[in-house]
């Protein structure tokens, strides 16, 4: 009964062989390290929450109130602004279209009280006049637009009491 045979007991590794081991456990302590240091809560510096929508839109209103911009470059931006200014504020998907799309959009969508959405259309097809037709307004008028657009995005912006609602 030679079949079964007793267990032989640890082969000896080379010596040259040690630097291997060791090499093979520092990598496994750092992964161990790595690993444990993921799930810890790591300190983070504070960060600032990002701007929102109306304080993008007035600092880039006061922005351009302080710049000297050509007609057609400031009807242009003002226009951005203020179509941006939707987007990030009602989510209406101002930028992509032409006005007469999004005004017939606003109109269905009853964000906007019909004020604002009298005093948008008359915006906005005044800057379609100086964008597209070459139309010249004075300064008095780029003054008006400009303090129009202001006081559509200070009126349209949510109340703090419409923002607790919607928590």
């Amino acid at each position: 009964m030679e079949d079964i045979r007793d267990i032989k007991g640890l082969v000896p590794l080379p010596h040259g062989w040690w630097w291997l081991w060791l090499l093979l456990a520092f990598v496994a302590l750092a992964v161990a390290f790595w690993l444990w240091k993921r799930r810890q809560p790591g300190v983070s510096a504070f960060v600032a929450p990002p701007p929102t929508p109306y304080e993008v839109a007035i600092r880039e209103l006061r922005r351009l109130r302080e710049e000297n911009l050509p007609v057609e470059e400031f009807y242009t931006r003002l226009s951005d602004v203020v179509r941006q200014y939707l987007e990030g504020q009602m989510g209406l998907r101002a930028p992509e279209r032409t006005t007469e799309e999004f005004l017939y959009e606003v109109s269905r969508d009853h964000s906007l009280s019909a004020e604002h959405r009298e005093l948008l259309g008359a915006f906005l097809r005044e800057a379609d006049l100086v964008k597209f037709a070459k139309f010249r307004p004075g300064t008095e008028d780029m003054q008006r637009a400009l303090d129009a657009a202001e006081k559509f995005v200070q009126d349209s912006q949510p109340r703090a009491e419409e923002v607790v609602a919607t928590v």
